[in-house]
């Protein structure tokens, strides 16, 4: 087990803050441990009929346009559930009547705490965008037929994507249809 005997905050931005300091392990030795604070996130799952509606955006941590669900950071003391329903709604334009916990996960838990939780959005509305102001996203339906030869052939390559879809179609109303 390890225990914090001092952390700093060395940097706070937007997004995330760095804390590094000193941990003891059990056996008494002092090591330093660097990590990154995050508020968590959500990815919803949005379905429209027979397709899921993704999006594509241009990410420059990786310098190209990438297929995700749509997501977004829990912000104040936003719950889960609060920033599913206006991530949804400012992302890809539609109102869930109905949103179900897929799964939640540790993102990378050897140097960061974020935690995301996944969505399903169920009983679909259409409503204005709103986009903030950093945001260029365009929303993409996929058939849910499609997603298993999708998945299997790694056009998915973000994570929260993956995983948001697998849990999709393992859910026993999906699993049947594919």
């Amino acid at each position: 087990m390890e225990k914090w005997i001092h952390r700093e905050e060395r940097f706070k931005g937007k997004i995330f803050s760095l804390l590094s300091g000193e941990v003891q392990l059990d056996n008494g030795e002092l090591v330093t441990r660097d990590i990154i604070h995050h508020n968590g996130g959500v990815a919803i799952v949005p379905i429209w009929g027979d397709s899921v509606v993704l999006i594509s955006q241009f990410r420059i941590s990786i310098e190209r346009e990438i297929l995700e669900l749509p997501a977004g950071r829990i912000e104040g003391n936003d719950t889960p559930e609060t920033c599913a329903h206006r991530e949804l709604e400012e992302e890809i334009g539609y109102k869930a009547g109905k949103l179900l916990l897929a799964t939640s996960y540790y993102s990378s838990v050897g140097f960061t705490d974020e935690k995301m939780h996944i969505f399903f959005a169920f009983q679909l509305e259409k409503v204005a965008t709103r986009l903030e102001i950093d945001e260029r996203v365009k929303a993409i339906p996929i058939p849910i037929a499609e997603l298993s030869r999708k998945l299997e052939n790694n056009e998915f390559e973000d994570s929260k994507t993956i995983i948001g879809l697998r849990a999709l179609l393992a859910h026993p109303q999906f699993s049947k249809t594919v």
